[in-house]
């Protein structure tokens, strides 16, 4: 399974996220402001936000184990007394799908354990498909907000939840308990067929028959 990290935004990481907000997929699915802009403006706001905005909005580079950038992510609307965030990100289109749900659970992870974020707020534009299903995305919500945003030349609807430390805890306790399960259909599997789930010889000495897994 891949293993995403998440390190602070450095001006090296200027150019590739400039690539992916104007990537038209993302534009459509959170901004598009980054189409109106020369990269001489765009490059400076960053720095900016880098240099100045700390407090109000910090973006993160979601990497692979071996350091690649899978995407990007930023926290905004920051309250540190309350230790509440809203998290924004955008991943490159050969990680979407799993290894992108996995850097934003990563991104989850890191403010809680880093930042102390205790309530993290989601936004996903309700077309966006890009990290998790329609009936996810619908099942997830607990509001949505028609006319939320205007990118790239329509009004798109928003769905927003939030997730606390609770909530973290009992997703992480569900995912383990779903790996246990896993496991556990792997071992059952293997003792039906006769074999060891690991391939190994029984205690007989005899192999593992044929199809074992």
């Amino acid at each position: 399974m891949l293993n995403a990290t998440i390190r602070h935004f450095t001006e090296d990481d200027i150019p590739l996220r400039a690539m992916l907000l104007r990537d038209p997929r993302f534009q459509a699915n959170l901004t598009d402001f980054a189409v109106s802009i020369d990269d001489e403006t765009l490059s400076a706001d960053v720095r900016t936000t880098i240099a100045e905005r700390q407090q109000e909005k910090r973006i993160f580079a979601m990497c692979t184990p071996r350091g690649d950038v899978m995407g990007f992510c930023w926290i905004t609307s920051v309250d540190w007394r309350s230790q509440t965030c809203e998290l924004s990100f955008g991943v490159f289109p050969r990680f979407r799908g799993g290894p992108g749900a996995l850097a934003v659970q990563a991104a989850h992870d890191y403010l809680r354990a880093e930042l102390n974020m205790r309530v993290i707020v989601n936004q996903v534009l309700e077309h966006n498909t890009m990290l998790q299903s329609a009936e996810t995305l619908a099942a997830s919500r607990q509001v949505r907000c028609a006319y939320d945003s205007y990118t790239v030349g329509e009004w798109r609807s928003a769905c927003y939840w939030s997730l606390t430390e609770e909530d973290a805890r009992a997703e992480l306790e569900a995912r383990q308990a779903r790996h246990r399960e896993l496991v556990e259909r792997i071992r059952e599997r293997g003792r039906r067929q006769g074999g060891n789930p690991d391939g190994t010889q029984d205690r007989d000495g005899s192999p593992p028959v044929a199809g074992g897994s």
